[in-house]
């Protein structure tokens, strides 16, 4: 499968098999968000890489993600206020950056899937997080038990406009 054709099929998966991700595996999703590109080469993210279980149910929320405690590692990517030049661009950096890890995850055959609800207090006081840090996003990472169908989605001349509306 191209690399195309890998980008083109990913899917949330929310179902993860025991299977530990190897730790060369590991270590390039870890890098490809360090590598990412940020706005004046900033870099204002900051992540943490959660494997323990209390970690992992900081990331439920209400029981919306309760499949969390079957990854294997989730990873919180965060920036802190304090070290902020443009707030918007430090939002953006730091999701390109877990967006780079969950590309890099499902060519090397990791799946992956998206948190946005979690109660943020309680998740940066389980992790011992800066006060000032702005949570950005949750990513929970695991070899797939599963393989999801692709959802509908909206045509192309629906969502693109070329020069003007």
């Amino acid at each position: 499968m191209s690399c195309i054709e890998k980008v083109l099929s990913r899917r949330s998966v929310r179902k993860f098999n025991d299977a530990q991700v190897n730790k060369e595996v590991f270590n390039n999703i870890l890098e490809a968000g360090r590598l990412a590109p940020s706005a004046t080469n900033n870099q204002p993210w900051h992540f943490v890489v959660v494997s323990d279980n209390e970690g992992k149910e900081a990331c439920d929320f209400q029981g919306f993600n309760k499949w969390v405690n079957g990854a294997s590692f989730v990873v919180v990517g965060f920036y802190r206020q304090s070290e902020v030049i443009i707030e918007k661009l430090s939002l953006m950096d730091v999701t390109i950056a877990l967006q780079n890890m969950v590309i890099a995850g499902w060519v090397q055959g990791v799946g992956s899937c998206w948190m946005g609800a979690f109660d943020e207090r309680k998740l940066k006081e389980t992790l011992n997080l800066p006060s000032d840090s702005i949570i950005v996003g949750a990513i929970a990472f695991g070899i797939p038990d599963e393989n999801p169908r692709q959802l509908p989605k909206k045509p192309l001349d629906e969502i693109f406009h070329f020069e003007k509306w």
